[in-house]
């Protein structure tokens, strides 16, 4: 597909419209409006344009990667977040993408390093606000499974998929009691962070391609991030998928693989 006369995956295009759609419906739940996340989007796109256009010499390209960067960055961190906060996320997650890399690909989840950088200097939380349940007949229930699309396009759906089984499984398990009520599954299920596993695990460049070694990669991380919540680790998510990135480049730089 091309747009502008440029090449543009069908995944990139999938995952600004659902990333931009679910902030705009849960910026509207929580009245708020998140010029956050607008900045932390313009940010990220201008350093990219700047990086390929005088680092890489390459002529002026729609920045498809800077502005889905900025809206992870945005919507994880809180929806309200100060906008220096988005901008030293934005900048080192746009950085690392083009100067932390082996064989031309990144090592590191470009807005996971900017957020575990930027959120302690502010002593913030991840918030993930985009997250925000809605009420449907009284019901609360949160329309991230959707970006189950993603997960799809990016051909890394067995990765997100056996992260969010494994979180089930784990969850049951420690809690023997939930399998046996349909509402306390149903709470269980709806507590998945599906924009963690459909959005962030699936990255192409970070994470296995090999159907098996995706499976092994999704249920690892689940277990690294139960242990880092246990042990009161702080952004438990975005540390286990950055130690995720970290295993699976030592792999490719052992294998040899691209």
């Amino acid at each position: 597909m091309k747009i502008l006369n440029q090449p543009v995956s069908s995944m990139y295009l999938w995952t600004i419209a659902l990333l931009s759609i679910l902030a705009a419906m849960s910026a509207y739940i929580l009245h708020s409006l998140p010029l956050a996340l607008l900045l932390s989007v313009a940010v990220a796109a201008l350093v990219e344009l700047l990086v390929r256009r005088l680092h890489l010499r390459q002529p002026p390209r729609v920045p498809y990667s800077g502005i889905i960067t900025g809206l992870i960055i945005g919507t994880v961190a809180p929806v309200n977040a100060p906008f220096l906060l988005v901008i030293v996320a934005a900048v080192i997650a746009m950085l690392s993408k083009f100067f932390l890399q082996y064989k031309g690909s990144n090592i590191l989840n470009p807005a996971s390093i900017g957020l575990i950088v930027s959120l302690p200097l502010f002593s913030l939380g991840d918030e993930w606000w985009i997250a925000s349940n809605y009420n449907l007949f009284g019901i609360a229930i949160t329309l991230t499974p959707v970006l189950v699309i993603l997960g799809y396009e990016a051909k890394r759906l067995p990765a997100a998929l056996s992260f969010t089984a494994a979180s089930i499984v784990i969850a049951i398990a420690l809690n023997p009691g939930a399998g046996a009520s349909a509402q306390a599954l149903l709470s269980i299920i709806f507590g998945i962070n599906y924009v963690f596993a459909f959005v962030m695990l699936v990255e192409p460049k970070t994470s296995p391609s090999a159907y098996s070694s995706q499976a092994v990669y999704g249920a690892g991380l689940a277990l690294a991030y139960l242990a880092l919540a246990y042990a009161r680790i702080p952004y438990p998510l975005l540390v286990c998928l950055l130690m995720g990135n970290v295993a699976y480049a030592a792999y490719r730089w052992r294998t040899g693989r691209r």
